[in-house]
């Protein structure tokens, strides 16, 4: 019967054979035999397999292996991706690399030098390149390591980062030019913040005063807002605070000699910090010394000349040309800005009104010489060349009952009056002396220097004498304190003649 089945299969259906050249039917292994339809289970080229599940195998080779018919596909072991021949080159299935983050996102860009950077995303590949993409220009990483397809490690120069341009993204290219970038900036210049304030002695005050208010500053490159912090803790022993702005203030305590105390300031701009170290100097008072004391120049014979003197007295001579000096003269620390004596103080001529009042008659051009008419001494007579301040009513002196001078003796003084003794001369009619303090200009800062132009705004009265005996002693002042300048006054009425001359200063200094 299978027989018979089989050569019916050989006919047709009017019972003739069928038109099939038995002949013709290939072996099942000659595939190349078949013109048309299929051939079941035939077996294809050594160089195609497409069984099971494990995948297709295609062509397989380096770049320099590439064939040059349009329509291969392949594998590229060079590359590690498949590729295919198109008309104009071979197109390459690669992935597109991502860039998700950077183990640093802070670059100082005025530090010098290169910046590494390592760079973790996906489908990185050899011969890649990072870029850093700011907001309006990018550049290349001077060298980009390949690490691992999730890794490479860039380096740049660091000046190469620009504030204006952050934050960076992160790109990316491979060798055939597959680019990905980060999708957000994610390195930031950030400078380390710079001091403008100079390191040293920053304050140099007395025990027991408020110091001037001191600002340290620091700046930040990148605009950033800086704040201040003690790193040690000195500041607090000594009376001192130290704000976040970086002001310094408060009270020095007491000494028992001139004490340096340092300390380090941090300045901190967002993340990035800079320290500097700074110092106070608290200095020891010497209470109630003898400032200033003239009294060798009392009645001297020859008269004193100013002509070739200075305020200092350095050239003071006498009408012979032998030049005279002070008992006592304390150098201070700090009087118009440096070392010196209290007479290195200077009058102000638009503070100061004499008239014709002392040295016979004459207002000596050299307003600072104020301050040796006050402590030289008159012999208690109206006569020629005697160096007093003072009136007379009469014919040969003007008789304007109110004069004055103002001392200058500099910003932040390291010294305070606090008493003086004298001699009061003439003595006929009445008068009162008056000592002023002031840390501002007198008079509201407006000139005071005529007949009448006095006005006591923004002093402080320090001592006032009605009709003092022939010597007296001021005792000590009220509201003595660390003032920049002076006023010394003098006004009587009736028919008066008096003088102030004689004088001794004595003070706190340190």
């Amino acid at each position: 019967m299978t027989k018979a089945r089989d050569l019916a299969d050989l006919l047709d259906a009017n019972g003739d054979v069928k038109s099939t050249n038995l002949d013709n039917v290939p072996a099942s292994d000659n595939a190349s035999a078949l013109t048309t339809g299929t051939l079941p289970n035939a077996r294809l080229p050594a160089n195609i397999s497409d069984g099971g599940t494990e995948g297709t195998k295609v062509a397989s080779g380096t770049t320099a292996q590439r064939g040059s018919t349009t329509g291969q596909w392949r594998y590229n072991s060079t590359t590690g991706y498949f590729e295919g021949k198109n008309a104009t080159g071979f197109a390459t299935l690669e992935p597109t690399p991502t860039v998700t983050s950077v183990d640093d996102g802070e670059v100082d860009s005025g530090a010098g030098g290169n910046q590494t950077i390592v760079v973790t995303g996906t489908n990185f590949s050899s011969g890649g390149t990072i870029a850093f993409v700011g907001s309006s220009a990018e550049f290349n990483a001077t060298t980009t390591t390949y690490n691992s397809a999730t890794q490479v490690t860039a380096v740049a120069p660091k000046s190469s980062f620009l504030n204006a341009q952050e934050p960076y993204k992160v790109k990316f290219t491979s060798a055939s030019g597959k680019a990905g970038t980060s999708g957000s900036g994610i390195i930031n210049v950030d400078n380390d913040p710079t001091w403008s304030t100079a390191s040293g002695t920053v304050v140099t005050s007395a025990e027991g005063l408020a110091i001037p208010t001191t600002q340290l500053s620091a700046t930040d490159p990148d605009g950033d807002a800086v704040t201040y912090a003690e790193t040690t803790s000195a500041l607090s022993g000594i009376g001192v605070s130290l704000s976040s702005s970086g002001a310094l203030t408060g009270t020095l305590g007491s000494v028992g000699s001139d004490t340096t105390t340092s300390f380090t300031v941090r300045a901190t701009a967002n993340s990035k910090t800079t320290d500097r170290s700074f110092n106070i100097v608290t200095k020891n008072i010497n209470a109630d010394a003898l400032l200033f004391d003239a009294s060798n120049l009392h009645n001297p014979s020859p008269a004193i000349t100013y002509s070739n003197s200075n305020a200092s007295g350095v050239g003071l001579v006498d009408s012979s040309g032998n030049a005279i000096s002070v008992n006592t003269a304390v150098t201070l620390t700090n009087i118009h800005g440096s070392s010196g004596k209290f007479v290195d103080g200077a009058s102000l001529a638009n503070y100061t009104y004499t008239g014709s009042y002392y040295g016979n008659g004459t207002n000596y051009t050299g307003i600072g010489h104020t301050i040796w008419a006050l402590a030289t001494s008159d012999p208690h007579t109206a006569a020629a060349n005697h160096n007093w301040f003072g009136m007379h009513y009469g014919n040969n002196y003007s008789s304007y009952n109110d004069i004055w001078f103002t001392y200058d003796v500099g910003a932040n003084p390291s010294f305070k009056l606090k008493r003086i003794t004298a001699e009061a001369t003439w003595r006929s009619g009445s008068s009162t002396y008056t000592v002023y303090g002031s840390n501002v200009l007198p008079n509201n800062g407006s000139n005071m220097n005529t007949k009448g132009g006095f006005s006591s705004a923004n002093l402080y009265n320090l001592y006032t004498n009605n009709n003092p005996a022939a010597t007296f002693d001021s005792g000590t002042f009220s509201n003595h304190a660390y003032y920049r300048y002076y006023v010394f006054r003098m006004q009587a009425s009736g028919s008066f003649d008096w003088g102030w001359d004689k004088t001794k200063f004595y003070g706190d200094y340190y």
